[in-house]
């Protein structure tokens, strides 16, 4: 009889048991029964919502959780535009579980572990976000043509995700907690991905040809302004030679003075002149006559020839 009793004891003893939450996890008590207990007690979730440590489960009792965790998923999407064009781009969301009472209680009772007793973070973002970014992306994208959406690269960035921060804050704002959103690269298909980049190389040949012509137009306006300046300065040269020439034609004994005045400052100087350029006799006054040159000195006589 004692024998039987003690393993009855160690039996029970070994029926009892404790389980950790782990941090960043939530759970709650989910209540069985059994031959050692009699099959009498709770059954089901039942008392609170528990935080971090151990917890006291009993003999048959269990611990679900849900994982709270802040994580970053990035996932490529594909969706399809008006005329069948496939577009697809890719999302990187930041999040977290809402583990509040009513949140994690709700979730329990709703969604099945996928890790252990645990409801991981994956097992929310492919239950409520990634349907939530299709969604968006479907209504934003369908109603556009192909051509039009690779137009519109930055409105479908922010038109994918506004939409998809309103389906979150209307439908599953007890649920997920979203605090950040970035869209990532945008991608068409290879063939529309060489359209376009012929259509850039075009774009920038014809740049590059318009910056030419405006060179060469700023180059051929540069070049008329300077020969516009050289005839203006011919003319001004030409117009003072012909004061300076009018001058001289009426006071011609000035240039001689101012030669001589330069010659006597250059003494020592050898300067080459035309032949009776110094002609410094005083030219004769208006009505007078020239100065009458000296009569030529009379031959001498021949000499008697010798008598012979």
């Amino acid at each position: 009889m004692k024998r039987w009793i003690g393993v009855l004891l160690a039996g029970s003893m070994m029926g009892c048991a404790t389980q950790d939450i782990p941090q960043a996890h939530r759970g709650r008590i989910f209540g069985r029964t059994g031959l050692w207990a009699l099959y009498q007690g709770e059954v089901g979730f039942n008392g609170p919502v528990l935080d971090p440590g151990t917890r006291f489960l009993g003999a048959y009792d269990e611990m679900r959780m849900v994982d709270c965790s802040m994580r970053a998923v990035t996932e490529g999407f594909d969706t399809m535009t008006k005329d069948g064009v496939h577009f697809s781009f890719t999302m990187t969301v930041r999040f977290n579980t809402d583990c509040s009472d009513e949140s994690v209680a709700l979730m329990l009772n709703k969604l099945a572990p996928d890790k252990g007793d645990t409801i991981t973070g994956q097992q929310i973002y492919k239950t409520f976000i990634a349907p939530a970014i299709k969604e968006a992306a479907r209504e934003f994208v369908s109603p556009y043509r192909a051509n039009e959406l690779n137009d519109k690269q930055a409105e479908v960035v922010i038109g994918i995700r506004r939409r998809f921060l309103e389906i979150m804050e209307t439908r599953e704002n007890h649920i997920v907690l979203v605090h950040e959103v970035n869209m990532g690269e945008l991608k068409f298909p290879p063939e529309m991905d060489a359209a376009n980049l012929d259509r850039a190389v075009q774009s920038v040949m014809r740049d590059k040809a318009i910056a030419e012509r405006e060179r060469i137009a700023a180059e051929t306006e540069s070049m008329t302004a300077r020969r516009q300046l050289a005839e203006q300065e011919a003319e001004v040269a030409i117009a003072r030679i012909e004061r300076v020439g009018a001058a001289v034609r009426r006071f011609p004994e000035y240039l001689q003075f101012l030669m001589a005045s330069q010659f006597g400052e250059m003494k020592g100087t050898l300067v080459m002149t035309p032949p009776g350029f110094f002609n410094l006799n005083p030219m004769p006054a208006s009505g007078a006559s020239p100065p009458r040159a000296p009569a030529p000195a009379p031959a001498p006589a021949p000499a008697p020839a010798p008598k012979k």
